[in-house]
């Protein structure tokens, strides 16, 4: 792991890492080291911002499994036919199973190939209700300074969030349904990250994982399309 950001840092891998069509490639490798993190406390943190103040730290103490690209089918009911959801990757816990939806080149879908009124985040969180119901959490991670609108439209109108889910469940409020969509920016993560490494007590091989995806996070923002996640900071890491 010593050399993860010393090999992604060299030209002719890095070229093919900023390419759009590798966006997923880079998905797996910020996220893929976190398996081996046994504390929680950079998720804690980051779930915190994500979901507006909503503490996770009891749901989460036993720990989180973590898994790329797992497919969810359609809700069972829908009039417009619609193929499987593919999220980025999945956060399991004993109480939640987060849905992350990350983007870093790529923008949000606004609408899906079959239904223009569904866009990436109501199909995403749709899909995941409908199979896991009340332990479906959605996080949206982006390079954003602020929530893209088409998380905040849910956050400011939930009536219209269950209004486009296929079988909404009619004991949950609305409002209830909104709050479990959360949103946080690479930025967020690096600084979760970064905290790690500072006076947190915490293992070497933990603390060189850490150290290693923050370097790396910065290696990408300082030279990919002006993207800044170390802009977001100003000397620390709070």
């Amino acid at each position: 792991m010593a050399m993860y950001v010393e090999l992604f840092g060299r030209d002719r891998y890095y070229g093919g890492m900023l390419r759009e069509s590798r966006e997923d490639e880079f998905v797996s490798n910020v996220f893929g080291p976190l398996r081996n993190f046994e504390t929680t406390t950079w998720l804690v943190e980051l779930l915190g911002k994500a979901f507006r103040g909503d503490d996770f730290e009891k749901a989460i103490s036993g720990g989180y499994t973590l898994e790329f690209w797992r497919r969810y089918p359609a809700p069972a009911g829908r009039s417009d036919e619609e193929n499987d959801t593919e999220v980025s990757c999945v956060l399991e816990t004993e109480h939640y199973t987060f849905l992350v939806i990350a983007r870093y080149w790529h923008e949000l879908s606004r609408q899906t190939a079959r239904d223009v009124e569904r866009d990436q985040i109501a199909r995403t969180f749709d899909a995941g209700y409908a199979a896991l119901g009340d332990r479906a959490r959605l996080l949206v991670m982006t390079s954003h300074a602020e929530a893209p609108d088409l998380v905040t439209r849910y956050w400011e109108d939930p009536d219209l969030l269950k209004a486009r889910m296929t079988d909404p469940p009619a004991e949950v409020p609305a409002a209830d349904l909104a709050r479990r969509i959360g949103w946080t920016d690479w930025a967020a993560l690096r600084a979760a990250l970064a905290s790690r490494i500072g006076d947190t007590p915490i293992n070497r091989t933990q603390w060189n994982f850490a150290k290693d995806l923050v370097g790396y996070l910065d290696l990408i923002s300082t030279r990919g399309r002006g993207l800044k996640v170390r802009a977001a900071h100003s000397g620390t890491d709070e």
